[in-house]
Protein backbone atom coordinates (compact mmCIF):
# COMPACT_ATOMS: atom_id res chain seq x y z
CA UNK A 1 0.00 0.00 0.00
CA UNK A 2 1.26 3.36 -1.17
CA UNK A 3 1.82 6.28 1.75
CA UNK A 4 -0.66 8.15 0.02
CA UNK A 5 -3.59 5.31 -0.07
CA UNK A 6 -2.74 5.37 3.57
CA UNK A 7 -3.27 8.56 4.68
CA UNK A 8 -6.45 8.49 2.42
CA UNK A 9 -7.39 5.59 4.94
CA UNK A 10 -6.48 7.06 7.94
CA UNK A 11 -8.24 10.15 7.36
CA UNK A 12 -11.68 8.35 6.11
CA UNK A 13 -11.38 6.37 9.40
CA UNK A 14 -11.26 9.47 11.83
CA UNK A 15 -13.88 10.85 9.64
CA UNK A 16 -16.46 7.94 10.38
CA UNK A 17 -15.43 8.28 14.02
CA UNK A 18 -16.30 11.64 14.33
CA UNK A 19 -19.55 11.20 12.44
CA UNK A 20 -20.60 8.44 15.10
CA UNK A 21 -19.39 10.93 18.02
CA UNK A 22 -21.73 13.49 16.44
CA UNK A 23 -24.81 11.55 15.92
CA UNK A 24 -23.87 9.93 20.19
CA UNK A 25 -24.37 13.49 21.20
CA UNK A 26 -27.49 14.87 21.49
CA UNK A 27 -28.54 18.06 19.86
CA UNK A 28 -29.68 19.73 23.07
CA UNK A 29 -26.13 19.72 24.14
CA UNK A 30 -24.48 20.92 20.81
CA UNK A 31 -24.39 25.44 21.47
CA UNK A 32 -23.28 27.78 19.34
CA UNK A 33 -20.48 30.22 20.33
CA UNK A 34 -22.97 33.30 20.83
CA UNK A 35 -25.37 31.03 23.03
CA UNK A 36 -22.56 30.23 25.23
CA UNK A 37 -21.89 33.83 25.46
CA UNK A 38 -25.47 35.40 26.12
CA UNK A 39 -24.72 38.88 25.47
CA UNK A 40 -26.86 41.40 27.01
CA UNK A 41 -28.92 44.22 24.60
CA UNK A 42 -26.69 47.07 24.47
CA UNK A 43 -28.40 49.90 26.33
CA UNK A 44 -27.98 53.14 24.83
CA UNK A 45 -28.93 56.61 25.92
CA UNK A 46 -28.92 59.73 23.65
CA UNK A 47 -28.72 63.03 25.78
CA UNK A 48 -27.94 66.17 23.65
CA UNK A 49 -24.77 65.79 21.63
CA UNK A 50 -23.47 62.80 23.40
CA UNK A 51 -24.45 58.87 23.21
CA UNK A 52 -24.32 56.68 26.60
CA UNK A 53 -23.47 52.92 26.24
CA UNK A 54 -24.67 52.43 29.96
CA UNK A 55 -24.04 48.57 30.09
CA UNK A 56 -20.87 49.04 28.20
CA UNK A 57 -18.59 47.33 31.03
CA UNK A 58 -20.60 44.35 30.38
CA UNK A 59 -19.54 43.31 27.35
CA UNK A 60 -15.18 43.17 27.82
CA UNK A 61 -15.79 41.72 31.00
CA UNK A 62 -17.83 38.68 29.45
CA UNK A 63 -15.83 38.95 26.06
CA UNK A 64 -12.17 38.60 28.54
CA UNK A 65 -11.00 41.45 26.79
CA UNK A 66 -9.42 44.73 27.95
CA UNK A 67 -11.82 47.87 28.10
CA UNK A 68 -9.56 50.13 26.37
CA UNK A 69 -9.15 47.78 23.45
CA UNK A 70 -12.78 47.42 23.14
CA UNK A 71 -13.86 50.85 23.50
CA UNK A 72 -10.71 51.81 20.38
CA UNK A 73 -12.66 49.15 18.48
CA UNK A 74 -15.91 51.34 18.49
CA UNK A 75 -13.87 54.77 17.97
CA UNK A 76 -12.69 53.33 15.48
CA UNK A 77 -15.37 52.06 13.79
CA UNK A 78 -17.67 55.40 14.41
CA UNK A 79 -15.12 57.44 13.58
CA UNK A 80 -16.06 59.70 16.57
CA UNK A 81 -14.52 60.22 19.81
CA UNK A 82 -15.41 58.37 23.21
CA UNK A 83 -14.53 57.86 26.90
CA UNK A 84 -15.21 55.67 29.80
CA UNK A 85 -16.44 56.89 32.71
CA UNK A 86 -17.82 54.47 36.05
CA UNK A 87 -18.10 51.64 33.70
CA UNK A 88 -20.05 53.58 30.61
CA UNK A 89 -19.18 54.69 27.95
CA UNK A 90 -19.64 58.08 26.29
CA UNK A 91 -19.75 59.09 22.62
CA UNK A 92 -19.58 62.20 21.24
CA UNK A 93 -21.84 62.06 18.52
CA UNK A 94 -25.35 60.41 17.51
CA UNK A 95 -24.49 57.15 16.12
CA UNK A 96 -27.25 54.96 15.21
CA UNK A 97 -28.31 52.65 18.45
CA UNK A 98 -28.40 49.89 15.99
CA UNK A 99 -25.29 50.30 14.93
CA UNK A 100 -24.43 49.39 18.58
CA UNK A 101 -25.36 45.55 18.14
CA UNK A 102 -24.36 45.60 14.74
CA UNK A 103 -20.72 46.20 16.11
CA UNK A 104 -20.48 43.67 18.60
CA UNK A 105 -21.46 40.87 16.24
CA UNK A 106 -18.69 42.41 14.11
CA UNK A 107 -16.27 42.75 17.68
CA UNK A 108 -17.00 38.93 18.06
CA UNK A 109 -16.20 37.74 14.55
CA UNK A 110 -13.15 39.55 14.07
CA UNK A 111 -11.61 39.45 17.29
CA UNK A 112 -13.13 36.73 19.65
CA UNK A 113 -14.96 34.15 17.57
CA UNK A 114 -12.11 31.15 16.93
CA UNK A 115 -11.88 31.37 12.68
CA UNK A 116 -10.77 27.29 13.45
CA UNK A 117 -13.46 25.98 15.41
CA UNK A 118 -15.62 28.87 16.63
CA UNK A 119 -15.18 28.95 20.41
CA UNK A 120 -15.27 31.46 22.00
CA UNK A 121 -12.63 30.60 24.65
CA UNK A 122 -9.74 32.67 22.81
CA UNK A 123 -7.30 35.44 24.12
CA UNK A 124 -5.33 38.64 21.89
CA UNK A 125 -1.91 38.46 22.13
CA UNK A 126 0.50 41.09 20.54
CA UNK A 127 3.38 40.00 17.96
CA UNK A 128 4.97 42.62 16.21
CA UNK A 129 2.41 44.41 14.62
CA UNK A 130 0.11 41.91 14.16
CA UNK A 131 -2.69 41.14 17.01
CA UNK A 132 -3.04 37.72 17.08
CA UNK A 133 -6.71 35.72 18.53
CA UNK A 134 -5.06 32.56 20.12
CA UNK A 135 -7.78 29.86 20.60
CA UNK A 136 -7.62 27.88 24.15
CA UNK A 137 -9.86 25.08 23.35
CA UNK A 138 -7.78 23.99 19.57
CA UNK A 139 -4.62 26.02 19.77
CA UNK A 140 -4.91 28.10 16.42
CA UNK A 141 -3.05 30.82 16.39
CA UNK A 142 -4.91 33.29 13.69
CA UNK A 143 -4.70 36.76 12.86
CA UNK A 144 -7.22 39.56 14.08
CA UNK A 145 -9.23 41.61 11.66
CA UNK A 146 -10.14 45.14 12.36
Amino acid sequence: MTENNQVKQTREQYEALLERLRKARPESEIQSAEERLKLPQPKILVTGKKTIFINFSDFPRLLRRDENEFLNYFRSQLAINASIENGRAIFMGRPDKSSFSALISRYLKERVICPVCNSPDTHLEKSKQTTLIVCEACGARSAAKG
